[in-house]
Order: C-alpha cells, then structure tokens, then sequence
C-alpha cells in the first residue's frame, strides 16, 4: 500500500507543477502580446519539463526516506 501512495504523490507532484508552470509561462507570454498557438506549444513543452524534473525530485525524496 506505501507504494500506492508514493505513486500517488508522485504523479499528483508532476500534475501541479505541470499546470501551474504551463498557466504562468501562457500568462506571461500573452501578457508580452506572442502569438497563441506558439505560447500554448511551449506552455505545454514548459509545463511537462518541470513536472517531470519536479517528479523525479520527490521520487527520489520519497525512495531516500523510505523507513525499513
């Protein structure tokens, strides 16, 4: 079940950081006057690299605190 829920949190890590870097760099980007489907592209490519750095940062916070 502790592996059930360390994927959880996770997964749930990846998914806000992901949305919440895409929505600042689209609010940003829109904010200067780009164009959208360009800001939305790279909102989206933004979005998957923090989630998937800021995932692999709590995977391994959560592998490194594992109780014995």
């Amino acid at each position: 079940m502790g592996v059930a829920w360390r994927a959880a949190v996770v997964l749930a890590v990846f998914a806000g950081v992901g949305w919440l870097t895409s929505h600042a760099v689209q609010v940003h980007e829109l904010a200067n006057g780009a164009v959208g489907a360009e800001v939305r592209l790279s909102a989206w490519m933004a979005g998957l690299f923090a989630g998937g750095a800021a995932a692999l940062v709590a995977g391994i916070a959560l592998v490194m605190t594992r109780r014995r």
